[in-house]
């Protein structure tokens, strides 16, 4: 085996051959292909080849032999001064960084030294040492678009190989900085800053994170915003950019943004009663998980005025009921209000979410109707009387409207106090079918109307009979 070398010389060392011999051979053939050869003492393990030729690979053979007779042949290559590193090879090039691998020196060197900068500055060369086990270092750093020199030299005592040189150029860099503003439910503005290198554009480019198609627009250099439209509502979007230059593009910057949700539509309040209301809307386009309601109503009831021309209703020194919060499945569209206060002004606001979205707020205003007084009766009925019983309305009122008419056409009308919740019908006819209608009133509105019916009582005739048949 190869112990040392020089720019002249190589040491050998071998094992003692086993029984008698005359001597070694030892037999060295240079890269030029001249052959030499030397006989070695039987008593040595052990010998150094001088006088060869500097730099060169040298194919080194050792035979024992005795008489005619050889031993088989043991073999070794080695090379007089260091074995110089073949090449530099340059990978994961990007605009600020490059990975640089190389070969094994031999003999094994002490340390390694890396030395770099652009070919336009050499004087401000970097130069990194190296442990002499490593085969490959990553320059970090670097400036983009531009050539850099780099050398490798392998050091062993005092002796220093000679340098194997590449020389690479960086990739141009991205914009940076990249940023997402005036978010809405079909676009995005992304802005960024420009690269430092030169360039002839921008690309961006943008897909859903989820499935879909990788859409691209170019963009001029000179720009460093742009509006990517077009967009679906409540999605999320992976948004690159990278900048071009010929057939060379940069690394790609990204980032990820959710476009806003659209919001439903056309909320309205159908078939309201007293104490419900249907709600109907239409839905967004994007997927919705919930539908949030809250249903908010003003203490005390409403009144209908009428100014300029145009009815609406005016709170008067009213005060509002905190809200009643509701939550709706996403793939409804309408949702039934049940147990409402009559003749109350309700606002409902409305939004739609998904996951941590959430759309803008629509509302819709309704007031319920005045309920009707209930469980109208007629008891206590005589030939031309009846005492008629309600139980009032839940909303305030002015006072009552009530109307009885009979089968022969008579009919009269009573307002009624509201604090009253019975009245006796005088001055009927006998045997006689009524309908008695009874309304709540609260200025220009009336409830429903709840009916009752009865009939009056027979006027009863008696017959005295001759005194001859009593008995």
């Amino acid at each position: 085996m190869v112990t040392a070398s020089s720019e002249t010389s190589i040491s050998l060392i071998w094992t003692k051959a086993s029984g008698p011999i005359d001597h070694y051979r030892i037999t060295f053939t240079p890269s030029s292909g001249i052959a030499s050869e030397v006989t070695v003492p039987k008593d040595r393990t052990s010998y150094t080849l001088t006088d060869l030729e500097p730099g060169a690979e040298y194919i080194i053979s050792i035979t024992a032999e005795r008489g005619r007779q050889q031993s088989l042949e043991s073999t070794v290559d080695a090379f007089t001064g260091f074995r110089p590193i073949s090449h530099l090879h340059f990978s994961h090039v990007t605009s600020s960084s490059v990975n640089i691998t190389w070969s094994d020196p031999s003999p094994p060197a002490d340390r390694l030294i890396l030395n770099y900068s652009p070919r336009d500055e050499e004087e401000e060369m970097m130069e990194v040492s190296l442990d002499a086990t490593k085969r490959h270092a990553v320059l970090m750093g670097l400036q983009p678009a531009t050539e850099y020199i780099v050398n490798l030299v392998a050091v062993h005592g005092t002796v220093t190989s000679e340098p194997i040189v590449g020389s690479i150029t960086t990739g141009i860099d991205p914009p940076k900085d990249i940023t997402i503003s005036n978010v809405t439910k079909d676009s995005v503005v992304v802005s960024w800053s420009p690269p430092v290198a030169s360039f002839d554009y921008y690309r961006v480019s943008y897909r859903p994170t989820q499935v879909g198609r990788l859409d691209s627009s170019v963009v001029p250099n000179t720009v460093t915003e742009f509006t990517i439209a077009k967009l679906s509502p409540a999605t999320e979007y992976e948004i690159s950019l990278n900048s071009v230059r010929g057939r060379e593009e940069s690394e790609r910057i990204c980032t990820l943004v959710h476009t806003a949700m659209d919001n439903p539509v056309d909320l309205t309040a159908a078939n309201v009663t007293p104490t419900e209301a249907l709600l109907q809307w239409k839905a967004p386009v994007g997927n919705v998980e919930n539908y949030v309601l809250v249903l908010t109503h003003f203490a005390g009831g409403c009144r209908q005025v009428c100014a300029s021309g145009r009815w609406g209703w005016w709170r008067l020194g009213l005060k509002t009921v905190a809200g009643e919060t509701i939550l709706v499945d996403g793939d409804s569209e309408e949702f039934q209000l049940v147990n409402l206060l009559p003749r109350t002004h309700y606002t409902v606001t409305m939004y739609a979410t998904s996951g941590p979205l959430t759309s803008a707020t629509i509302s819709t205003n309704f007031s319920t109707l005045l309920d009707a007084p209930a469980n109208l009766t007629a008891s206590e009925v005589t030939r031309q009387s009846a005492l008629i019983s309600w139980q009032p309305p839940r909303a305030e009122i002015e006072n009552y409207v009530l109307t009885y008419k009979s089968t022969d056409g008579s009919r009269k009308e009573l307002i009624v106090d509201a604090e009253d919740t019975w009245i006796r019908l005088e001055g009927l006819s006998e045997s006689t079918d009524y309908t008695v209608l009874l309304q709540a009133a609260q200025d220009t509105e009336r409830s429903s109307i709840t009916s009752t019916t009865f009939i009056t009582g027979e006027t009863v005739t008696a017959t005295l009979m001759p005194s001859s048949l009593q008995g």
